[in-house]
Order: C-alpha cells, then sequence, then structure tokens
C-alpha cells in the first residue's frame, strides 16, 4: 500500500503564551501577555543595573522565527546591546542565543526581534545588566512561530484500522503503512504531548506533570512534594493522592503524566531529591507501584522516570555519571522500576540524560531494549526526557557528530517521543524522508505509540483537550481533595526532636513568635501549578488558625531564603525575646511561589547544593534566636536532607514538614498544637555534614576503618527514623519458614504512652554471611498502623525467596543457605561502625526486637533451551529462528542468549527474565545477502552457562 505524499505551506502565526515568569516584578510579568497595552510588565532602572530575565512558555511549540515588543523606555540601540535570544524546548538547558535583529514596526512604533527559526517551546530575553538605563516597560510580547500548513489527499484510505474487531497488531500494519515519513516523525515528535496526525485521525494524547499536582492550569490541588508523601511511609494514603490527582488530569483533558520519578536519591545534595521517593529500593518500589496505581485507575497513562540511576548523579551534580556497575544497578537503581514495571504495566517511561555501562542511555539497547523490554515485558512507548537525544551530539556526550545521527541512535534504542529539538529538526525530517534514518526503527517506534492508542481506545474514545491555564475545573479544590492534601501533609511530617516534652504547644502560651523567610511563604516544590490567591496556607496562617484566642501572635521574616541582607535579624531578635516560645520557619527556597529578589532556587531541578546549610543568612537567624534563650522550635521546610547539626544542639524541638502543599502551613500547626499526633519517618539519611556523603543506610561494609580522623560514621539522622507525642514497645518476635519457602515474621507493638498514634514499623533483614559482600542491612517491609494507648497490635510480613536472594560472583541471583538477622522496629537498626559490624546490629530495649532466621532451602534459577522453529523471510531472504527458555529451576532471575552463525557473533543480545516454571519464545533473524537464500551452515545460542548448538 503506497503512502499519500504531503505538501506543506509555510505561515506564520503568534502562539499564545501558557506561562510566564521573570527575574523581577514577578507578579506583573503576566501583564506583558495580556493583550492589552495599558498594562506592563516593568523593570525598575535600579534592577537593571544587575542581570534580568522574562521567560515565555508558548502553547503551540514549534519554529519560533519572532518577538514583537510593544515597549517603552529602550531604544533599537540598546536592545541590540543589552538582550539575549534564547528559544528552547528544556528550560534547564538554554543551548545558545539566537541572532537577531531589531526592527520598528513603523504603523505601530513596535519593536521586531526577528531571527532564523528556532524550534522550541520557551522564549527566553535575558538582558545584560547596566544597557538599558531607565526603567523599561513590555506592555506586550508576542511570539510568532512558522507553522505549516499540510495539504494532502485524504481519499483512498484504508480505515479498516479502525475496525475494533480486528487484532491490533493487524490495525497497526494497516495505518502504518499509510503513513508518509513526515507523519512518522510528527508522530514522535513532543508538544506539551503527542500531537498525532490529523489527516489518518491518529488521536493526540495531552500530558501533563504531576508528581504531586496537576501543574499545567491555575487552581489545581497541590499535594505534599513526594518526598515528604514518601515520609508518611503510608502506601495506601498515597493511591488516594495520585487517584485524585489522576482525576484532575482527567477533568482538564490531560491522560498522560510524565510522573513518577522512581530514581533512587542517594545523595541529597542533589536537588531533584525532593521528587524522589527517597534513598531506598524497597521504599521507592512500594510508594512508586501505589502512585503508578492511584493514577491509572482510571485509565491514564504513566511515564515512569528517569530510567536509570538518575538519582546518584556524582557530587550530587544533576546528571554527571559515576558509573556504577552492573551489580550496583541490580541492586539499588533498577529495582524500582523492576517492580513497578512488572506489577503495575505502565504504557511509558521516560530515559534519563545519563549513561549506562559507558554508554548514553539515548542510544543503550543494553538499557532500553534488554532489560526494559526483554526482562520486564515492557510493550509501551520510550519518552526521551527534554534534550537528551541532541546531547549525544557535541552538546553534551561526543558520541553523535549531528542530530541525524543522534536520531538514528534513538531510533534504534526503542526511543518514540523526543521531548527536545532532534525528531523534529527540519535536517532530521527531510532525512526521513530521503531514506538517510533508519526507517525500520523508526516503524518500530511508530508501532509503539500506535499499541498504547489502539489498546488503550483512543481512536474511539479520546479524552485529551487543549490545555488551558486559566480555567478551574470540577474536581480542583474539592472539598475532598483539599482534605486529603492536609492529611498527606500531617503524616508526611516528621518529629526529630522533642526535648522536655516541649510540643504539642500548650494552650496556655501567652505569645508565640513565628519567624523565617518560609513561615509566612511556605514553598511547594518544582512543578508546582500556579496558585488562585489565597491558595497555600502558611505556617503563619495554620498557627494563628489553630493557637488559643488568648494566645498573642507575633512574627518576622528576620531574612530571605537566599539573600545575604542580615537587616532583618535585629527585628527577629526583638520578636523572639517578646515571646515565650518561637517557632523558626526556615528552608529552601523553590521558586514556587517566586519571591522578588531572592537568588536562585536551592531546590528542584538543576538547582544542586555543594553544601547542606542552610542558604543565605538562614543560619544566622536561627543562632540569632537561639541565643536569647526562648525556647525554639525549628520547622525545617525542605525537599532534601539538611545539615541540622547545629540546630539539633540549639533548638528544643524539631520537625520537618518538607515541601507540604497548599494545606502544609494547617498541617503543620496541626501538629505543633497537638491536633495530629505526627509519625512520618525519614526517607533519607540527614547525616551531620556534607562531607560525609554519600551516607546512606544500607552500606557495605569498609575494608578499614568507618570514621574520619576529625567526624564518626555515624548520620545526625538515621533513615526510617521518626518520634511520636507517644511511645511504643516491640515484643514477642516470631519467625517461622513456611510449606512454600516463605517466611512469616510477626512482631508485637504496644502503646505505651498515654496517647493514640501511628507507628511505622520496619522490617530490615541482614545477611550475615555470604560469598560476595552484602548490605549491612536492607529494608524488606513496612507498615503504618493507628495504636491505641496501651493497646497491643501485631504486625506480620512475609519475606520470599527473591528477598533472602543475592547476586552472586557470577551474577546468577541465588539464595544461599545460611543465617539472616531479622529485625523489626521504628526506624533502621543501630550499630557499632567497626569490626563485627553485622553483629552489632539491633534496637535499644522496647524500640525494636531482632532474632536469627537459619534459612535451609537453596534457590536458583535453572535455564533450559530448545529450537522450536526455524522460517524461512520470503521477503529479504533471512531466516527467523525461536528459541524456547524455560526456567525449570526455584528462583527468578535473570539471563542472555546471544547467536553465533558459523562462529561469528550476530544481532542484539537478548535479555529474559523469568519465573520459576515460566517459558518464553525468543525469535532471532539470521541475515542473508540480498533474497538469495539464507547460506549459513551452522547456529550456537550460549548463554551465561550454556550453550545450543545447530547445524543446517
Amino acid at each position: 500500500m503506497a503512502a499519500t505524499s504531503l505538501s506543506a505551506t509555510a505561515r506564520h502565526e503568534v502562539s499564545p503564551v501558557m506561562s510566564a515568569s521573570a527575574s523581577a516584578s514577578q507578579t506583573e510579568v503576566a501583564k506583558a501577555f495580556d493583550n492589552d497595552n495599558t498594562t506592563a510588565w516593568t523593570v525598575d532602572a535600579t534592577l537593571l543595573k544587575k542581570p534580568q530575565w522574562i521567560m515565555a512558555t508558548v502553547a503551540n511549540p514549534g519554529d519560533v522565527q519572532s518577538i514583537t515588543l510593544t515597549q517603552k523606555g529602550a531604544t533599537a540601540d540598546q536592545l541590540r546591546k543589552a538582550i539575549e535570544i534564547y528559544v528552547t524546548y528544556d528550560p534547564m538547558n538554554l543551548g545558545e542565543p539566537v541572532d537577531f535583529t531589531v526592527a520598528t514596526d513603523r504603523p505601530t512604533g513596535n519593536t521586531i526581534l526577528k531571527f532564523p527559526a528556532k524550534y522550541g517551546a520557551h522564549v527566553r530575553l535575558a538582558i545584560k545588566p547596566g544597557v538599558i538605563s531607565r526603567t523599561w516597560n513590555i506592555y506586550e510580547m508576542a511570539i510568532a512561530i512558522e507553522a505549516g500548513d499540510s495539504v494532502a489527499d485524504d481519499s483512498g484510505i484504508d480505515r479498516s484500522y479502525l475496525d475494533t474487531s480486528l487484532p491490533i497488531d493487524r490495525r497497526i500494519e494497516i495505518l502504518l503503512a499509510q503513513m508518509t515519513p513526515e507523519e512518522k516523525m510528527e508522530l514522535i515528535r513532543e508538544g506539551w504531548g503527542i500531537p498525532g496526525v490529523k489527516r489518518l485521525g491518529i488521536p493526540d494524547i495531552k500530558k501533563v506533570e504531576a508528581i504531586h499536582g496537576y501543574s499545567y492550569g491555575t487552581g489545581a490541588t497541590i499535594f505534599p512534594q513526594v518526598l515528604g508523601m514518601a515520609a508518611s511511609w503510608n502506601a495506601p494514603l498515597l493511591y488516594k493522592v495520585t487517584e485524585a490527582i489522576g482525576r484532575e488530569s482527567l477533568d482538564a483533558g490531560s491522560i498522560a503524566a510524565w510522573s513518577p520519578v522512581l530514581d533512587v536519591a542517594t545523595d541529597p545534595r542533589w536537588g531533584r531529591c525532593e521528587e524522589s521517593f527517597g534513598e531506598d529500593p524497597y521504599l521507592c518500589s512500594e510508594m512508586g507501584k501505589a502512585w503508578v496505581n492511584g493514577y491509572q485507575s482510571l485509565g491514564l497513562i504513566t511515564t515512569s522516570k528517569h530510567f536509570g540511576a538518575h538519582g546518584a548523579p556524582l557530587g550530587g551534580r544533576d546528571s554527571h555519571d559515576v558509573g556504577f556497575n552492573e551489580r550496583e544497578m541490580r541492586e539499588i537503581h533498577l529495582v524500582p522500576f523492576r517492580n513497578v514495571f512488572r506489577e503495575c504495566r505502565p504504557q511509558s517511561v521516560m530515559m534519563s540524560y545519563g549513561d549506562y555501562m559507558g554508554v548514553p542511555v539515548g542510544k543503550s539497547k543494553e538499557l532500553l531494549k534488554g532489560i526494559l523490554r526483554d526482562e520486564w515485558g515492557f510493550d509501551g512507548f520510550i519518552v526521551s526526557d527534554c534534550g537528551a537525544i541532541a546531547n549525544m551530539t557535541s552538546r553534551k556526550h561526543y558520541t553523535a557528530l549531528d542530530k541525524i545521527e543522534a536520531a538514528n541512535d534513538a531510533l534504534r534504542a526503542g526511543i518514540a517521543t523526543n521531548c527536545g529539538d532532534t525528531y523534529n529538526d527540519k535536517e532530521v525530517i527531510r532525512a526521513a524522508t530521503e531514506g538517510r534514518l533508519d526507517m525500520t526503527a523508526l516503524d518500530d517506534v511508530c508501532r509503539d505509540m500506535l499499541r498504547v492508542m489502539f489498546r488503550t481506545g483512543l481512536f474511539e474514545n479520546n479524552p485529551s483537550r487543549p490545555l488551558n491555564w486559566d480555567k478551574q475545573f470540577p474536581s480542583w479544590q474539592s472539598p475532598e481533595h483539599v482534605a486529603l492534601a492536609r492529611e498527606m501533609a500531617r503524616q508526611s511530617i516528621v518529629l526529630l526532636k522533642n526535648e522536655d516534652s516541649l510540643l504539642p504547644l500548650s494552650d496556655d502560651i501567652r505569645t508565640i513568635a513565628v519567624i523565617g523567610p518560609g513561615a509566612d511563604n511556605l514553598q511547594l516544590g518544582d512543578y508546582s501549578g500556579k496558585q488562585l490567591p489565597g491558595q497555600i496556607k502558611s505556617v503563619l496562617d495554620g498557627i494563628k488558625a489553630s493557637a488559643s484566642p488568648s494566645t498573642g501572635i507575633i512574627y518576622s521574616k528576620g531574612c530571605g531564603f537566599t539573600t545575604d541582607d542580615p537587616a532583618g535579624l535585629a527585628d527577629a531578635v526583638a520578636t523572639a525575646s517578646k515571646a515565650d516560645v518561637a517557632v523558626v520557619v526556615l528552608g529552601d527556597y523553590s521558586g514556587h511561589p517566586s519571591i522578588d529578589g531572592e537568588k536562585r532556587p536551592t531546590s528542584g531541578e538543576n538547582h544542586d547544593l555543594a553544601s547542606l546549610r542552610f542558604q543565605g543568612m538562614q543560619q544566622e537567624l536561627l543562632d540569632a534566636v537561639c541565643a536569647t534563650g526562648t525556647p525554639v522550635v525549628l520547622v525545617a521546610q525542605i525537599g532534601r536532607p539538611y545539615d541540622l547539626s547545629s540546630a539539633s544542639r540549639q533548638t528544643k524541638a524539631i520537625i520537618v514538614n518538607w515541601l507540604p502543599g497548599q494545606e502544609g502551613g494547617l498541617a503543620t500547626a496541626d501538629v505543633l498544637f497537638g491536633n495530629y499526633n505526627p509519625a512520618g519517618r525519614l526517607p533519607m539519611t540527614f547525616p551531620q555534614s556534607a562531607a560525609q556523603l554519600p551516607l546512606n543506610y544500607n552500606f557495605k561494609t569498609s575494608g578499614r576503618r568507618y570514621e574520619y580522623v576529625d567526624m564518626d560514621f555515624y548520620p545526625l539522622y538515621r533513615f526510617g527514623y521518626g518520634l511520636s507525642y507517644t511511645t511504643f514497645a516491640y515484643s514477642n518476635l516470631r519467625i517461622s519458614t513456611l510449606p512454600d519457602g516463605n517466611v512469616e515474621v510477626k512482631a508485637d507493638i504496644t502503646n505505651t504512652g498515654s496517647r493514640t498514634g501511628d507507628e511505622v514499623a520496619q522490617l530490615y533483614i541482614t545477611d550475615m554471611y555470604a560469598s560476595v559482600k552484602t548490605r549491612v542491612m536492607e529494608l524488606k517491609g513496612f507498615r503504618r498502623i493507628t495504636i491505641e494507648p496501651g493497646q497491643t497490635h501485631t504486625v506480620t510480613f512475609t519475606l520470599t525467596p527473591y528477598d533472602l536472594s543475592l547476586l552472586n560472583v557470577d551474577m546468577d541471583r541465588v539464595v544461599e543457605p545460611g543465617d539472616f538477622k531479622i529485625m523489626v522496629g521504628g526506624m533502621s537498626p543501630d550499630f557499632t561502625a567497626k569490626d563485627r559490624i553485622k553483629d552489632s546490629l539491633g534496637y535499644p530495649e522496647g524500640r525494636g526486637v531482632t532474632g536469627t532466621l537459619r534459612y535451609d532451602i537453596p534457590a536458583a534459577a535453572r535455564y533450559e533451551f530448545t529450537i522450536t522453529d526455524i522460517s524461512h523471510n520470503l521477503t529479504d531472504g533471512s531466516d527467523i529462528v525461536t528459541v524456547n527458555v524455560t526456567n525449570s529451576g526455584n528462583l527468578t532471575d535473570t539471563g542472555q542468549l546471544t547467536m553465533y552463525v558459523d562462529g561469528t557473533r550476530t544481532g542484539d543480545t537478548r535479555h529474559y527474565e523469568l519465573n520459576p516454571g515460566q517459558s518464553k519464545a525468543i525469535t532471532f533473524t539470521v541475515p542473508s545477502p540480498e533474497g538469495i537464500g539464507s547460506p549459513w551452515k551452522s547456529l550456537n545460542f550460549i548463554s551465561r552457562h550454556s550453550s545450543i548448538f545447530h547445524n543446517r
């Protein structure tokens, strides 16, 4: 079936602007895009002595070719000298500024900045300091896009691909055969989702960033940032949250979420810790599964990210690769992705900027085909992180000479959607029309896209609608969702210190001082939507609402988040001196909501820290307030672990409320005044100093010492730690091996205090002796339970043989009989950092229980191979060989099979992961000279431990 040819005529259109931001006068930036020439974004002349910028996000990504300014205060010559224009698809990587000319439109007097068309979704004007000398007003800023109108003959289209009675694979082939190369490239272009192909009725898929709420609009419910939700250790509650986010997404017409983040965050300097579920692969897996299942419960699409090892950057610098070996990857960083993809079957995944075994992920067949597809059975589509494909050129990785080579590498690795400027590049599209792209690989990724569309019924019913950043939808801010945001914020709060039982605060307190840059500016975290007036409730709001009417509330900001101006410290000291207790709110500035005068954010994407010290004058503020002698409660409003060593010595109480979402201030007050008993637990280790990093709870034993000369090894607050207003005691540990090889672990937990409270029971195991070095301890289960005073609750966990397994010296997954230490408690176990460290693991009396499991059942996979079929492809003369692989062992494991044709390695190595008793048919193609028949004499298929030979 011949594909229809297309022709295109160029035209220009002004694209609507979806959102805008600026370095100064941020509350007025929308006035530059409101179609009202009487209002303006104004930058005072004094501010123009420093670098400034304004950035707009267009509704229709495309080839941006001009900007028209209705402005006052700058001459054409000043604009030439002062402005740099960036057009980008990735606002975190601006690239190089474009060359532009400045002209004046005579009829209107408007200023036109003209430049060669460049593809993008974001346009940034950077203003150099000291060039524009007067106050500058931009009344309107219009961005022109060069668009193409496709003109095609749609007669004669075989629309039988719309027949739902046909098998999906058949429908795909009918449709694919009628697509032009240009249409195939359009299908894999990213423009706020997948744009679709109008001529053939291929639907669009509107996407959204939704890690803690629908973010492409104004007024959607904003839940706590992800790291905070992880601190709840409550997967069922997270399911309810993401079900609510899914409902708000569906109401807005977005049916795919570029969420959740499944990266295991092992370095708190990394700015994106706030988006992760923490440092442990099991915790990330369980919370990740809850996120995906909740969102997908409405038939929506999730895109887990960033695959893989993105959460462990070198030195905490985003996307700087450590270069992990396969063991580290399979023990830690691939685990959440494996568990989510095997159990939840998401339709999409986003690949990361980094590399796998030295190969950029953008071209890694080993990772994106061998592991993701062959082992885990993924059959959806792969999305590139923004700019990741072009990064393979000299932009970053230097593995591709140009974008055409980068596109071919990405297509062959199976990347179907390009967030960035490669698949939509005119030269790359021309290469597709001329056959210089790998057209077989292009067809394969189009199949991936179409398979998801057919499977989810989008051709018959597509809920996608154009984005609308100004409209509020029925489920947004519903009473149920607002209450859910408050409950998740309350369950996320971690009480780290409570000396002399200062908390909860008494109703008899006469005066409370509320101090700090975060006290009346609750930061939300990255990927937050725009807010309605009054939507965010700060800690100051919460305290005012919760305190006794007889309690006086006095407030002082004290300092900014990032600024170095100490002028407000004296007022804060005076305020604290008048109070009976001071609540000091310090932490991260995420830029959401934005604040004039602050420097760049301290947390979020591409905002990494070298130290874990509070930025700006915040530590000095805390020191000064503590020096007054007024008891201090520190509220750490943060998106990552911080160095709280000084705070832990100076303050009476510390709570971490993270970046707690719109209801965070009310939730924080609930905890401060005892209306809610805190039970959050740390999802990441809090070190004494950034100098200790990396410092994770599940480390491996040292070959020498653990401590430094000037600092011991131990963290300040360890993984899983958190206090309560009541107390709990653990007892009566029971460990039993069941007939099926599973292990049942039970422990009793008694509320020994006087208040009802939640306890997070955590199960850790240690393999005492093994053929390879194992981790000192590993989390293998957790339960959050509510217990009344005096009540005893029995918590039950089940360990499978896979939970007890390891990767041996041959990288085979096995269970080695021997002793396992089993520990159940309200935090990760204590240890003594010296020789015999595993023997020292345990809990203080009552805080947990410890026992030993003698496990005597060896387990391993055993793979058997059979060639079941050899058939001839009449089209190209190749032979198709089918090999059946069966796991006749008693443990799930992975394997690889490589084909040798007449002694020469041929084709890609194929991966598999099979459960006991499971079989899989793997097909290999034996290529042939053009159509003359396959001349091979022998085939040899080799796995790690065996081979199968076949003579012709």
